[in-house]
């Protein structure tokens, strides 16, 4: 993207999740957000089944997953589904339902 930076656009549940977060969870997310926001959907790995098109970046220590995809309010614009723990796949089964 030549030095421009992707805006992101928060899912309303993600964002409360996020703002739940203490404060070294929200410390990893935050890498997670600003490497989303330099390299846009090439960062993660994508997703398949329910979720293809999304993409996620993990935590594997926290535990912690960040699902995102393009968003349909612009190329340049990178949508954050859902963040929280992989536990009983909660993270994806949330994701699942806000796409």
């Amino acid at each position: 993207m030549d030095g421009n930076r992707y805006a992101l656009d928060w899912h309303e549940q993600a964002k409360k999740e996020y703002d739940k977060l203490d404060g070294s969870s929200r410390n990893l997310i935050d890498k997670s957000l600003n490497r989303i926001e330099k390299i846009g959907m090439e960062a993660g790995e994508a997703l398949r089944g329910n979720l293809v098109g999304c993409r996620k970046l993990k935590h594997r220590k926290a535990g912690l997953r960040v699902i995102f995809r393009e968003s349909e309010k612009g190329i340049e614009i990178v949508e954050i589904i859902a963040i929280g723990k992989r536990s009983d796949l909660e993270v994806y089964k949330d994701a699942e339902k806000r796409i």
